[in-house]
């Protein structure tokens, strides 16, 4: 480790000697003391404290970040609870003190990790805008092969709820907690604020996909901690979002009919070559998933040719990109003419799981996206079936069953067994990982930010949920005024976008041209520190002819048109409609 150069004054880190404020003493010195406001029945291992100082840290070509390089300490200890055997790791890196900002930036996962862990590129980020930058590792050990999945079961029959709790939002909680009052004593600042607040901690939180789920958390369960949080994609329908990863392959089952990979592929560039003029701008990426519905027709496709080369992994994966096969053996190549049979499989996918009945059980993919998990070449059959990934099978097993089991039979799975499962899953983690509660007034009342994206092609997480939750929010909170003025009153405080072309918290190589936001830290802290509201965000194109064009989004209910090249955010009711889903399937609300 190589000592970096930052000052020290009064016993905090303020001028000359970063050297001497990355050391064991000195952060010992920092560390949050039982007159701080912290969570009750904390206590912190002080010989734990680990202390490394880095010079020129460089993160390169990351999704969600410009490049940056910085220099930072970084800081690590352990704490435990008052009656409780366990131990959380929590990781901050602190800025130099002329680079210090006075902001502290909440980080959190993806999968079944809590964190992205140490080195992260969120970490680094959060630094270069001079915030004090956290993670945690929940109870489970980021540097090793811990996962949630891993330790949810204490045994079998027996829930760890515990890890539970953690893993669904207190350990990000409390890791922001104890960051703060850490960050104030580390760089000398006072809990009694001057009139102009020179000395208040700015505090945020940024995530995707569960590290989304984790920033709904926080709005819903510690909105006090917090000026602004930025969630994107967030699996927060968590009953649901487990069990509709297997979905498409059921699907398919029930329908009995199995389409080659390569009649999905050629179904998806179809409605990308089709779709792709509906906003005005011919750029290979659709804009406008709303006019897509409405004036693409998959049936016209009955009787159009499909080829495909012989590969060795599968067309579509879980949402984050190509999946090899995991048998490693290779699909052949595909010839032949699209069905009526198989037409009948797709629109059943873009419609979304129903039940016997007939009643929509969950959201579809939005037109373009992929359809999650679909067929896979059997190659001792020389025939189409389903496979499941044992990630997404152990949900049932593990999480609703509690057995010690990863795998599930899927051959006897119907359309009416995803949905007791997602009810189950529902009600099971109402309190703790169905993060979906509606009413966010104690985060208003504090005056918090909430800056909410989706990518539109995302096959990992239906976009129309995101909507959902949104509509239920405004719902809720304005139950007196129409959609207009209610969403005009939301967006004061919290703001959907909606990201033309963008996968699964990733960009998408089947649309390239299409941007991603990396400038949301930046838009929340004008938002939040000098009122200028983020009436749209910036999504950089990171591949592709257009690489380097920044992009505007539009903030939901409008949606994106161009005439004669320059952006209009457009309010049409039919554009709304065609993203709003019914879910008649349940007897209670679904937020």
């Amino acid at each position: 480790m190589i000592g970096l150069v930052a000052p020290l004054l009064i016993g905090a880190a303020s001028a000359t000697s970063l050297s001497k404020a990355c050391t064991k003493t000195f952060v010992k010195s920092s560390l949050p003391s039982s007159e701080d406001n912290i969570p009750l029945g904390i206590i912190i291992d002080e010989s734990s404290i680990t202390a490394n100082a880095y010079r020129n840290y460089s993160v390169t070509d990351a999704t969600f970040w410009e490049n940056v390089n910085i220099d930072f300490c970084e800081v690590s200890f352990a704490y435990s609870h008052d009656n409780l055997d366990d131990r959380i790791v929590v990781e901050y890196w602190m800025p130099l003190a002329e680079n210090f900002q006075n902001r502290f930036l909440a980080t959190g996962g993806a999968a079944y990790q809590i964190s992205n862990g140490s080195g992260g590129a969120d970490m680094s980020g959060g630094v270069a805008y001079g915030a004090a930058t956290g993670l945690t590792d929940g109870g489970l050990p980021y540097w090793g092969s811990t996962d949630f999945d891993d330790v949810v079961l204490l045994g079998n029959g027996t829930a760890n709820w515990p890890a539970i709790y953690n893993f669904a939002y207190q350990a990000i909680a409390e890791m922001t907690a104890i960051g703060k009052v850490f960050t104030k004593n580390y760089f000398g600042l006072s809990e009694n604020f001057g009139k102009e607040n020179s000395d208040k901690v700015y505090t945020y939180y940024m995530g995707c996909s569960e590290g989304g789920r984790e920033g709904m958390s926080q709005v819903q369960k510690a909105p006090e901690l917090y000026d602004g949080i930025i969630a994107g994609a967030p699996a927060m329908r968590y009953g649901q979002q487990q069990v509709n990863h297997i979905a498409s392959p059921i699907q398919i089952q029930t329908i009995g009919h199995y389409p080659p990979s390569c009649v999905f592929d050629t179904v998806i560039n179809a409605t990308i070559n089709a779709c792709d003029k509906l906003d005005g701008k011919v750029d290979g990426v659709i804009a406008r998933t709303d006019l897509c519905l409405l004036k693409f027709n998959v049936s016209s496709m009955i009787g159009e040719t499909y080829s495909c080369a012989a590969s060795t992994e599968n067309s579509l994966g879980l949402g984050y990109g190509k999946r090899k096969r995991a048998d490693g053996s290779s699909t052949p190549a595909q010839n032949g003419t699209i069905s009526a049979k198989d037409i009948e499989v797709i629109q059943d996918l873009l419609t979304g799981l129903k039940d016997s009945n007939g009643d929509r059980v969950y959201l579809p993919f939005q037109p373009g996206a992929g359809f999650g998990d679909t067929t896979t070449y059997d190659s001792d059959t020389d025939s189409w079936t389903i496979e499941s990934p044992n990630s997404n099978g152990e949900w049932v097993t593990k999480f609703l069953h509690w057995q010690n089991v990863s795998s599930l039979v899927m051959t006897d799975v119907t359309n009416d067994d995803l949905k007791a499962w997602m009810i189950e899953g529902m009600t099971k983690y109402m309190d703790s990982l169905q993060t979906t509660l509606p009413d966010l007034t104690p985060f208003l009342e504090h005056g918090g930010k909430l800056l909410h994206f989706h990518g539109e092609a995302d096959s990992s997480i239906p976009t129309t949920g995101s909507i959902r939750y949104h509509e239920s929010v405004r719902k809720i909170m304005y139950p007196n005024l129409g959609f207009e003025e209610g969403n005009k009153k939301l967006n004061e405080w919290y703001r959907l976008y909606l990201v033309p072309g963008a996968a699964h918290c990733a960009t998408n190589s089947e649309q390239p041209n299409a941007g991603f936001p990396r400038d949301n830290f930046d838009h929340m802290i004008k938002w939040v520190e000098h009122n200028v509201t983020p009436v749209t965000i910036n999504a950089t194109v990171q591949s592709g002819s257009r690489e380097g064009e920044v992009q505007k989004v539009c903030t939901w209910p409008s949606r994106p048109y161009y005439k004669n090249g320059k952006l209009i955010c457009q309010e049409k009711q039919s554009s709304v409609n065609a993203m709003l889903w019914d879910l008649p399937a349940y007897k209670m609300p679904v937020y």
